[in-house]
């Protein structure tokens, strides 16, 4: 999983930010109709009941569904749960990133060299922190829930790898009065080929995530995420966040962008 947090500056990795083909990896076998179990204990710790391939003393799913593909475990994709992966990097993978978020040309993550094993599937689920609310403010910290993105139905492309959120946020001036805004994130999927990844809320998924509740799921050993930061103001141009801070008459704190507040990250769940 992966991160970013900015608060006057740019931090970025916890988990990350950041991220299958449905198949079943290099050690799947197939279970088979446990003719080879049961025989009262004589198969010298070789028993099989469910005749997955997995001996009953290795197995962590008894009852494998005669026919279906195994980890190494003994358990097939109907008898797993997707759960959250911590570590960072997972998998093995490659990360890199370019550009900015509130800049023209946005922020760009690309993941490469992804080591799948025998998983069943890999899920980049969207802001999924619930200690750190995805959102952006040009005023000081994110305020929830105004300043928390938001989904949008009418803006997002989920079939072909885009999906935006939008929010309302205020700017501080240097006479500190506040002048009103609309957000907008915007994040597109592809690919290795640069081809779109589908974009699904988590109930499709499957997946039961923290905070988040849309995702894609990544089948191949790579993908490239592309995201950018907007606000918009009276004139009805929409601006990336930045180069609209650096344009208006902001106060001087000494440290450029500092009243700019943006969290958006991606984190991985895998069974």
């Amino acid at each position: 999983m992966l991160a970013l947090v900015v608060a006057t500056s740019c931090a970025t990795g916890e988990t990350n930010t950041g991220n299958p083909d449905g198949g079943t990896g290099s050690d799947a076998t197939t279970g088979g109709d446990g003719a080879s179990g049961g025989d009262g204990g004589k198969c010298d710790g070789a028993c099989d009941s469910d005749g997955d391939g997995v001996p009953d003393q290795s197995d962590k799913c008894p009852g494998t569904p005669k026919g279906a593909k195994v980890n190494k475990d003994g358990c097939a994709d109907s008898q797993l749960t997707a759960k959250l992966n911590p570590a960072w990097p997972p998998y093995g993978l490659t990360w890199t990133n370019s550009g900015e978020l509130g800049r023209a040309g946005g922020l760009t993550w690309t993941y490469t060299g992804i080591q799948r094993g025998d998983l069943f599937h890999i899920y980049w689920i969207l802001c999924d922190d619930p200690a750190e609310p995805c959102g952006l403010s040009l005023d000081g910290p994110v305020d929830v829930p105004n300043e928390k993105w938001t989904y949008s139905a009418t803006d997002s492309d989920l079939t072909n790898g885009k999906i935006v959120y939008t929010n309302t946020t205020n700017i501080l001036l240097a006479d500190n009065s506040t002048v009103p805004l609309s957000g907008r994130l915007t994040v597109t999927i592809v690919d290795a080929n640069n081809a779109p990844i589908p974009f699904a809320d988590v109930a499709t998924l499957g997946v039961t995530a923290r905070d988040g509740k849309y995702g894609a799921e990544i089948k191949g050993t790579g993908y490239k995420v592309v995201a950018i930061g907007e606000v918009e103001d009276s004139t009805n141009v929409w601006t990336p966040y930045a180069d609209y801070y650096d344009k208006a008459a902001t106060p001087d704190t000494g440290d450029a962008g500092g009243n700019i507040y943006v969290s958006y990250g991606g984190y991985f769940y895998d069974k």
